[in-house]
């Protein structure tokens, strides 16, 4: 056994995401290394647990103690680690914090998003690591000031699977529009069902594809405008799709929609990409890093409806323009990182982080 790990990753709902499929990848990357990891998780405690504040907390701590771990690992679980955070353990087990998605952004409240801000900022003091997944989080970390050479961005990977992206010149039809995300106000659903009422509709055929659940008030909303804006015929929303379901929705479309308000890296993006898909999204946080404008997709500013509908517009009208972009957004996810290569830059850093850990606190 090279060592053990607790990887910390407890929500209160047990999310099907893009943050919880690289935990549980970088998890049996560890494991197949030889070091032995306890899960903390949803699925791994008792029933109801995360919906007690204290309770939860006060388990997490005992279970951290219990193992006597070499290194701990944080994802998403912010709300249960302050008892961790000021007890003596964490200035002697050296801390790998994964910073998925920036989650004040998400705050409505600016005040409220203002405290949980420096209440994040606070946790990630005890930190010796802390990964990222893009350039912008990154340097949104340092701004926050997060030692920068404290901070290392490894890119999710995705799967380079398939063959080559299907023949799409010679498709007959309405175009197939695609997007995929948990239906959130994040993600903006609502904004591109708007945007398609400015679209001829016979013109486009849009697939929603994503959780229901993050958000149900905001997903039967999003439902309801589908039916308020006369676009039943056009519109279907195909909840949660994985693997070969997931595959064919991507090679069935013939562009990908992702208007997106703030996004930490974007995942369905590059699968999109590496299925042939031209993208318009949202020229906004870790997006341009994928995105280049005029080249594989289109950008557009974040919430601006009319743009959004001109920029669909435009490619819908134009197959040569989407097959052009749809070669050269294949081509850069072929430069991609898969999963391997994630795996090996991610085990560096759990050792460098084990090796190097617990020197002067930066907060």
């Amino acid at each position: 056994m090279k060592g053990r790990i607790v990887f910390v990753m407890l929500g209160k709902k047990d999310y099907l995401s893009g943050g919880y499929v690289f935990n549980f990848r970088m998890v049996e990357a560890l494991e197949s290394a030889g070091y032995e990891v306890d899960i903390v998780h949803f699925r791994t405690v008792p029933p109801d647990l995360p919906l007690s504040w204290p309770r939860a907390s006060l388990y997490v701590y005992r279970r951290i103690i219990e193992k006597n771990p070499d290194l701990v690992v944080v994802s998403k679980s912010y709300q249960y680690l302050p008892l961790f955070r000021i007890s003596g353990l964490s200035r002697r087990v050296p801390v790998l914090f994964l910073m998925h998605h920036l989650e004040w952004v998400d705050r409505k409240r600016r005040p409220e998003a203002t405290v949980y801000r420096r209440y994040v900022k606070w946790l990630l003091g005890m930190a010796d690591r802390v990964w990222t997944n893009s350039a912008n989080s990154s340097e949104a970390l340092v701004s926050m000031g997060v030692p920068p050479d404290m901070v290392r961005v490894i890119p999710p990977g995705f799967e380079k699977t398939g063959g080559p992206p299907p023949r799409r010149r010679d498709r007959e039809g309405p175009v197939r529009l695609l997007c995929v995300g948990s239906v959130s106000p994040r993600k903006s659903q609502h904004i591109l069902l708007q945007a398609c009422t400015r679209l001829e509709p016979e013109s486009f055929f849009l697939n929603i594809v994503g959780s229901l659940d993050a958000d149900p008030e905001y997903a039967g909303m999003v439902e309801n405008l589908v039916g308020k804006y006369g676009l039943k015929n056009v519109v279907r929303m195909s909840g949660v799709l994985e693997g070969e379901d997931l595959r064919r929705a991507y090679d069935q479309a013939d562009l990908l929609v992702h208007p997106a308000v703030w996004e930490a890296f974007g995942m369905s993006i590059v699968e999109g990409m590496w299925r042939g898909l031209p993208v318009v999204a949202s020229d906004v946080a870790a997006v341009p890093e994928l995105v280049r404008h005029g080249e594989n997709g289109v950008l557009v500013r974040p919430g601006d409806v009319e743009e959004l509908a001109a920029a669909i517009r435009s490619l819908v009208g134009d197959a040569d323009a989407r097959l052009k972009m749809g070669a050269a957004g294949r081509r850069f996810a072929e430069s991609m990182n898969d999963w391997n290569a994630v795996n090996h830059e991610f085990l560096e850093l759990v050792t460098e982080t084990m090796e190097t850990g617990k020197g002067s606190p930066w907060l």
